[in-house]
């Protein structure tokens, strides 16, 4: 308790960074670190409709290629917006229905011009391809570090893979393979909402652009925004799924805390590292990077002038 009061007395940025990022002292809850990111970046931001909100909405549909049967395919789905602003998607975010359980392949901007958009997926639910509902509903929940990563490689192999092992360290194996039983068994559920509600409470007051995140100290994902208002909407989402990655190790009394340069300079690597490719929804780009310690995705929106809207570095682990 005395070093997490220690550490919330000190909320000056160290580890100053460029594109007006600051790395605030790091929050410490368990085994979880979480190195906040502080813009200066004054506005305006765009505003965006977010995925359940559309859905809510009925602005917004997620279907099978065609809503057929018989054009559906693994790696793609459709998505159409008749709102009165752009849709952002978040890669890794959970869509649940169709003849199998999907996650969004990448960031995605979708402009409510009513057309219908490809969208690429990845499966995470490898016993099943039937169902008589052809559309989509959200999953409430984004892929946790080990999937993302997985994700970003391009690999579907890599992703049932990771999504068989979680489901195996969560006993919450089931006969169609799906990672929706891990992020919706209630056991998992309550202890995600405990220990994100305890993080929360010690994040520092200013205007945040993202998170650092690291178990045992060891650096796991980043995730920054251009707009911090997105930011605020999606950090629920954002820190259950770090939550979720952390849970199933132990704390190791140890090992030291990310500190904020190494968080800092973990993120100026991601940044530098080689571009592999680049993949365009709707209006986002998104460039696909890599080197041998990160795999990184940045994103922006094209519709509003080429303006950033997340990018997201991931360590490329050598775990068990």
């Amino acid at each position: 308790m005395l070093l997490l009061v220690a550490l919330l007395a000190s909320l000056e940025p160290v580890g100053a960074a460029t594109d007006e990022l600051s790395f605030a002292a790091p929050v410490v809850y368990q085994n979880i670190t979480l190195v906040p990111v502080l813009t200066a970046a004054k506005g305006p931001f765009p505003s965006y409709t977010l995925l359940e909100e559309g859905l809510t909405a009925k602005t917004l549909r997620v279907r099978e290629l065609a809503g057929s049967d018989s054009a559906a395919s693994v790696n793609e789905v459709e998505i159409r917006n008749t709102g009165r602003e752009s849709v952002f998607l978040l890669s890794g975010e959970m869509i649940l229905g169709g003849k199998q359980d999907r996650i969004l392949q990448s960031d995605a901007v979708i402009p409510p011009d009513g057309t219908w958009t490809r969208v690429p997926v990845f499966c995470v639910e490898h016993g099943r391809w039937n169902g008589s509902k052809l559309e989509f509903s959200s999953g409430g929940a984004l892929a946790h570090g080990r999937l993302a990563e997985a994700a970003l490689s391009g690999d579907q192999s890599k992703v049932w893979a990771e999504v068989a092992r979680k489901n195996d360290v969560e006993g919450t194996e089931n006969a169609t393979g799906t990672y929706r039983r891990t992020v919706q068994d209630g056991r998992v559920r309550e202890r995600i909402a405990r220990h994100r509600a305890a993080i929360k409470g010690m994040l520092p007051r200013g205007r945040l652009a993202g998170f650092v995140f690291a178990v045992n100290g060891e650096v796991r994902v980043a995730d920054l925004f251009g707009n911090p208002v997105l930011l605020d909407e999606l950090a629920d989402k954002l820190i259950s799924a770090y939550v979720l990655e952390a849970v199933e190790e132990p704390t190791r009394v140890d090992a030291a805390p990310l500190a904020a340069t190494d968080a800092a300079a973990f993120v100026s690597s991601g940044k530098k590292a080689a571009t592999k490719r680049e993949v365009r929804v709707g209006t986002s780009a998104n460039i696909v990077k890599e080197n041998d310690d990160v795999i990184a995705n940045e994103s922006k929106d094209l519709g509003n002038g080429g303006l950033g809207t997340r990018s997201t570095y991931v360590a490329k682990k050598k775990r068990k």
